[in-house]
């Protein structure tokens, strides 16, 4: 055996013992951040317990992800099932419970998740985005190229069962 393939060997064995880490990204109990698309990601608000944008932090939601190996699917604790309703992000009476995904931790902000339904990841608003902090919050649906403002990814935000 030639040093180099045994090295290849080594490097093999090595790779098939080391653990994989499971995110915790969009599993149990945790809050739907906004962040911007923009190299910085800088943390836009969040969304409410009817799935939609604020930057009122007394304003966010509670929401429960349930997830399996490849997908989830999301309730706002005081809103109900969460889906998509003509590309708009949506919970509470009436929304049909529709399953999420993500691009993984190699996706769009490397080392996290974020969520995408199909292929579909990017939000925007018809408003000013993100809403100012006064302001009612906003429907938040899937960007069109025609909206103005602040674009974001829908990321997890893990909470402690006493939160």
């Amino acid at each position: 055996m030639t040093l180099k393939s045994f090295f290849l060997t080594l490097a093999t064995a090595l790779a098939l013992t080391v653990p994989v880490t499971v995110a915790r990204d969009f599993s149990g109990l945790g809050q739907i951040r906004t962040l911007y698309i923009r190299d910085d990601h800088e943390d836009l608000g969040c969304l409410t317990s009817q799935g939609r944008w604020t930057t009122d932090e007394s304003q966010c939601g509670t929401f429960v992800a349930v997830r399996d190996a490849h997908d989830f699917k999301l309730t706002a604790l005081d809103g109900g099932k969460c889906g998509v309703d003509v590309a708009t992000f949506k919970c509470g009476q009436g929304v049909q419970w529709d399953v999420f995904a993500t691009f993984g931790t190699n996706g769009p902000i490397p080392g996290r998740e974020v969520l995408r339904y199909s292929q579909y990841g990017v939000m925007a608003t018809n408003g000013m985005s993100p809403p100012n902090f006064r302001e009612p919050a906003l429907d938040i649906h899937f960007y069109s190229g025609a909206e103005k403002g602040k674009y974001a990814w829908l990321a997890w935000k893990p909470l402690d069962d006493a939160e």
